[in-house]
């Protein structure tokens, strides 16, 4: 079974290429890894992937159409259309050849064809009705052929018309001169002051070295109010105003710099050249071949970087030029930046992260004018040519963000971005998913980040929106945070519960520590205004962080009592409450030594954070009321938070501290160092200290421990082996092998060294109310004396608790046996590195006495499992087999009361295996073995609710949820641990996206897909948050098109030998297909052993299999005559014969006296059950 890949969250990676679609208001964007991703509206969303993940160079929409076209790497085109509410392949074409490589793509304004310019200097033309390319080739030779013979008409021309105003005068240059012309130094070029000028099209002659290689066609641009020309610039400097009914130049303009862009202005009769000298020149095609002026070097005069695009609009009467690049070589190298000129506005954006490409995004079609321009502009907008409005945005796409800048906002700040915000702004360090956030802290959250960033963004919104959403009536609001810790010491807080993954608070943790590299640092306002280039910090990615120690590495919320608890990389935890007024006080600190009691120890590590002194202002959200500060400094591994009791505990690689923040007082410390452990080395994972020959010593015994294992089986194998019950052994070799047969075998698992420097890791902490110490309430006995009865009571007490200080002097006897009550109390579960779980019994005092008594714990029990692995989860059932609630859920109503009538049990989940415990006499109740039966290893353990309707009844049940090392997700029931589903979800190779995996309560996931993108994924079929929407298109849209039929969703079918065609019909957004490719899983979905597990085995198996029957009808077309068609069909039923290891069915195609033989065939049993649904 393969995972429902449902949404991606947070911004693509590598991207390398976006398109705006004006028409229909998307915008796409094409990645390096393949991905091509169209979005419109907030929910509104359409991925693509190609077959073979090859770089994305360029993406263009066909307008109006809901397609885009997209050029890889390999000089392949490939079509996309939206269809349903998929993005589908629909068509490819590819040119080969180093000279055909594709530099540039020009759509026409009629969107009939592409116009492809190439590396070597021609244009093909691609038709988009077919996708094929047409035999009209615009050569580079012929267009220089062409210039000549227009110099050459051109210069006769004006001699005729020269020699009639030079009374026969014959030298050539007084031909030239009375001709309104001179002799230059590249041929002809007009006189200043000419007595007499002839008006006649001019085409200024191309030097020699440009005839011979002008070089590849740089840009291609159709000029506005004629079709029929094309504004080609190749890459050496010459540009090219070529005629393409007539296949001639009407003009050309020479530029002495290599040549990066070209841009119309709307009026076209001017355009803008950029140049690799950071120069632009802007050029009229109905004056002379010189530029309208000198060029413009922004921030000359000094060298500067190229401008590698440049566009030019109007805004509010006056021209607004963007340009990316530009800068001054020597000092701004390292600079990625956007410069807007508007009037005396300037400003250069400053990013960083490389520019990719940048767009100005229009504000919709005007709604003033009168009617009939409107219906007279009709049939232009469905193809391509709209009333353009003036620009609203400047979009963005950097190599780590999106940014989108307001251009009607006075300060030209920020919009706010609905998706594609960049999760890695920081570095992602850990993550936690909580649900069931309360309205209202939900809304006070919401509001405090707002404030956050109201210096940052417009109130504008988001200009990007086209498509529709389905109506989703019913549906239920999730309120649903993703917290996310990261690099720099922050924790920001997502809206999770829909399509869109949106930012909304934000909490840092620097601010409460001292030091030289966390102050913060602000800029003389005089120096901003003198510094030139006019830079602007802009966008959110900063990839520097501060300080390494700041690094959040995991992050607990309790959303019912607004409690966070932040822990780092330096021991530090930091326990923070929503508040909704300001706080101006000091912090409390707090510090607990876990080593106290190894005196030897000496810590190498890093030192810790210096907290800082004196009041800290805090503004309203989450602020924190106390610190912890572990000694040593070491990474906090494990973090869990009680806000009911007020208890937070943390775990690090030398051992845990229990600390009280109500009273901000430690209660408790354990070391689980190894005695013989005093180096302090154990915060660096890599570190082993073996010596060699303990590690060869190991290795010798683990060959001979094979041997002899070998020697065992050999003689086993000897010993003549019986079939099972109820099947016949097999008579020979020839006899075919039933895959049924096998019994699973277990893999041999060996205990790892009790010495283990790695150990002490404290990798998994749980608070739980529950069964773990019983209590004596009265026993029988007509031997035993009162006196010795109640000696007895006294000790039992004074061993379980430290402060029982009464006395028991009687004991009445009845006639019942010794009983015990058993009472829940609340408890600390740890577990370590090397398979040892502490068990903590935890005195909490009463609410009236919370402030005076201090909170006690000790240790109750401890567990040592056999093979010593790594303790990954606990958590503990109650007696419904179902989790514990979370804190404060019973106490708000939220979950009800836990059954504490029967009694509980433990799962202790290791790497190896899930064991499950009864409480409180530890006794083993069940397991399931992973690593002995599929070779994996557990990464996670969660439980989830999975839920359905039957008979308009909803069943529920709660199963757990693991994650292995091999990318695999397994769905077990509790408490008999049956696998339910074994789905592949990650990529095994994939270590970042296992590692930092976490799911949610109703059997979603979400996993770092890359760096920058989250990848959502369910395990449910009841529980899916997909983009539920569809792109509306204009009637007839898709007329001329390649697919048959057009409607309004994209609902349409592709044509006869499409890529989509060979693929299954086309699915809903986010399920599998060509384009959204998941692994397969590395155990196998369906296996024999879970085939066994479901039919049973013995007897069962061949009762089940003798009642096995196949039926198929067969209907088939006899003819037809004028009385109608007639048709006969047949049904055959064969049943599985017992102990039979084969089926034969019996296909009956009765034509009526055709003759035809009967079809046999002849399938496995085991082919039907693996291949069944």
């Amino acid at each position: 079974m393969l995972v429902l890949q449902t949404l991606q969250h947070g911004f693509p990676h590598k991207p390398t290429a976006v398109a705006w679609d004006p028409s229909l208001r998307l915008i796409c964007i094409g990645t390096a890894t393949g991905a091509v991703k169209v979005f419109g509206r907030p929910g509104v969303e359409f991925y693509g992937q190609h077959q073979n993940s090859i770089p994305v160079t360029k993406v263009i929409f066909l307008p109006n159409q809901g397609r885009v076209v997209s050029l890889c790497d390999d000089n392949s085109l490939h079509l996309w259309e939206v269809n349903k509410s998929s993005l589908v392949e629909v068509k490819s074409q590819a040119l080969e050849g180093k000279l055909k490589k594709i530099s540039t793509i020009c759509l026409e304004s009629a969107g009939k064809h592409l116009l492809l310019g190439t590396e070597g200097g021609n244009i093909y033309l691609l038709d988009l009705s077919t996708f094929t390319m047409t035999p009209d080739i615009i050569y580079q030779d012929v267009v220089m052929q062409n210039l000549q013979r227009l110099t050459t008409q051109l210069y006769e021309a004006m001699v005729n018309t020269g020699a009639q105003q030079a009374g026969g005068n014959k030298n050539a240059n007084s031909l030239a001169r009375h001709g309104g012309f001179e002799l230059g130094r590249f041929g002809l070029k007009p006189l200043q002051h000419a007595e007499y000028c002839v008006t006649v099209i001019f085409c200024s002659s191309v030097p020699q070295d440009y005839k011979l290689n002008p070089g590849a066609v740089e840009s291609i641009f159709e000029q506005p109010e004629h079709p029929n020309n094309i504004l080609v610039g190749y890459n050496r400097g010459l540009i090219v105003l070529w005629n393409r009914a007539e296949n001639s130049a009407v003009k050309t303009f020479i530029s002495n710099q290599q040549l990066e862009a070209l841009c119309w202005k709307d009026d076209g009769k001017l355009f803008l050249s950029a140049h690799n000298d950071g120069s632009y020149m802007e050029w009229n095609i109905d004056q002379t071949d010189k530029p309208c002026g000198e060029p413009v070097t922004t921030y000359g005069p000094y060298s500067c970087r190229a401008i590698p695009k440049i566009l030019v609009k109007e805004l509010n009467g006056e021209s607004l030029t963007a340009f990316s690049g530009g800068l001054p070589r020597a000092n701004y190298s390292d600079k990625f930046s956007v410069s807007v000129i508007h009037g005396e506005k300037h400003v250069a954006f400053d990013f960083t992260s490389k520019v990719i490409d940048f767009l100005l995004i229009e504000s919709k079609i005007r709604e003033e004018g009168s009617e009939d321009e409107n219906n007279e502009n009709e049939e232009n907008t469905v193809n391509g040519i709209y009333d353009k409005g003036e620009p609203e945005a400047l979009l963005v796409l950097a190599e780590e963000e999106l940014v989108a800048i307001d251009l009607r906002d006075e300060n030209w700040k920020m919009i706010s971005l609905p998706y594609l915000v960049s999760l890695h702004a920081s570095a992602v360090t850990c993550s936690q998913y909580v649900s069931g956030v309360p309205e209202e802290l939900w809304e006070h959250i919401k509001d405090a980040g707002r404030v956050q960033t109201s210096h940052l963004y417009s109130n504008r919104s988001w200009p990007i929106d086209g498509g529709n959403l389905l109506c989703s009536k019913g549906a239920e609001v999730k309120r649903e945070f993703l917290l996310t810790g990261h690099e720099d010491g922050t924790v920001r807080f997502w809206d999770a519960g829909g399509v869109t993954l949106t930012p909304l608070y934000k909490f840092s943790t620097a601010q409460f520590f001292a030091g030289d590299d966390l102050e913060e640092v602000h800029p003389d306002p005089e120096d901003l205004e003198e510094e030139w280039p006019p830079f602007r910090k802009t966008g959110v990615f900063d990839p520097y962080s501060d300080d390494p120690r700041l690094a959040v590495k995991k992050v607990i919320m309790c959303p019912l009592s607004g409690t966070l608890v932040v822990a780092g990389t330096a021991g530090q935890v930091v326990i923070a409450k929503f508040d909704t007024e300001i706080l101006d006080g000091p912090l409390k600190v707090a510090s607990m030594n876990i080593v106290n009691d190894r005196d030897g120890f000496v810590w190498k590590g890093h030192s810790q954070l210096t907290p800082k002194q004196g009041d800290i202002h805090q503004s309203r959200g989450f602020q924190a009321n106390s610190i912890l500060q572990l000694h040593p400094p070491a990474a906090v591994t494990c973090c869990i938070l009680q806000a009911d009791w007020g208890l937070v505990a943390a775990g690090t690689a030398h051992g845990l501290a229990l600390l009280d923040y109500v009273k901000n007082k430690p209660v408790m410390v354990k070391c689980t160092l190894n005695p013989n452990d005093l180096t302090g080395a154990g915060d660096t994972p890599i570190s082993r200290r073996k010596s060699f020959k303990k590690s060869l010593r190991e290795s010798f015994r683990r060959l001979r421990k094979g041997r002899s294992t070998r020697r065992n089986a050999n003689k086993e194998e000897k010993q003549p082996v019986s079939s099972p019950p109820g099947r016949k052994a097999p008579q020979g070799t020839e006899e075919p092998f039933n895959p049924l047969d096998p019994k699973p075998v277990e893999r041999q698992i060996e205990a790892r060294p009790s010495d283990d420097a790695m150990g002490s890791f404290v990798r998994c902490l749980y608070f739980a109310r529950t069964f773990l110490v019983s209590d004596i309430v009265g026993i029988r006995s007509y031997e035993m004396q009162p006196t010795t009865v109640c000696i007895h009571f006294n000790e039992y007490y004074k061993k379980i608790y430290n402060n029982f200080s009464g006395q028991v002097d009687t004991l009445v006897f009845n006639h019942h046996y010794p009983f015990r009550i058993q009472n829940t109390n609340p408890t600390l579960w740890a577990g370590t590195n090397n398979g040892t779980v502490y068990a903590f019994t935890i005195m909490v005092p009463s609410t009236s006495k919370r402030e005076s008594d201090d909170v006690t714990c000790h240790l109750a029990k401890e567990i040592q499992l056999k093979h010593r692995a790594p303790v990954i989860a606990i958590a503990v059932l109650d007696g419904s087999n179902k989790p514990l609630p979370e804190p404060l859920e019973v106490e708000k109503g939220v979950a009800p009361l836990p059954d504490t009538t029967q009694a509980h049990r433990v799962i202790i989940a290791s790497e190896e295996q899930f064991k499950i415990f009864t409480l409180p006499s530890l006794k083993p109740f069940c397991k399931y073995k992973l690593t002995a039966h599929e070779g994996a290893r557990v990464r996670r353990m969660a439980f989830a609710t999975f839920s359905c309707y039957m008979d308009e009844t909803k069943h529920s049940e709660v199963d757990l949820l693991c994650l292995t090392n091999m990318g695999d997700c397994l769905v077990l029931s509790i408490p008999d641990l049956k696998r339910q589903i074994n789905a592949a979800a990650i990529k095994r190779e994939d270590i970042n996206g296992i590692s930092s995996l976490v799911f949610t309560k109703d059997a979603q996931a979400l996993y770092l897909h890359s760096s920058s993108e989250l990848q959502r994924i369910s395990l449910a079929a009841t529980s899916i948050t997909m983009a539920r929407c569809y792109l509306p298109l204009p009637v007839g849209a898709r007329e001329d098109a390649v697919s048959d039929t057009g409607s309004v969703n994209g609902n349409a079918e592709s044509k006869e030998g499409s890529i989509a065609d060979k693929s299954e019909d086309v699915r809903s957004n986010g399920e599998e297909n060509l384009h959204n490719v998941t692994v397969s899983s590395s155990v196998g979905d369906i296996t024999i052993d879970s085939v066994k597990d479901h039919l049973g085995s013995g007897e069962e198996l061949h009762r089940r299999l003798s009642g096995l029957t196949v039926t198929k009808s067969v209907s088939t077309v006899i003819g037809s005559s004028q009385e109608g068609i007639t048709s006969s069909s047949t049904t055959t039923t064969t049943a599985a014969q017992e102990n039979s290891e084969y089926l034969l069915l019996l296909i009956e195609n009765d034509t009526e006296g055709t003759g035809e033989k009967l079809e046999i065939k002849e399938i496995q049993v085991s082919d039907i059950l693996l291949r069944a649904p």
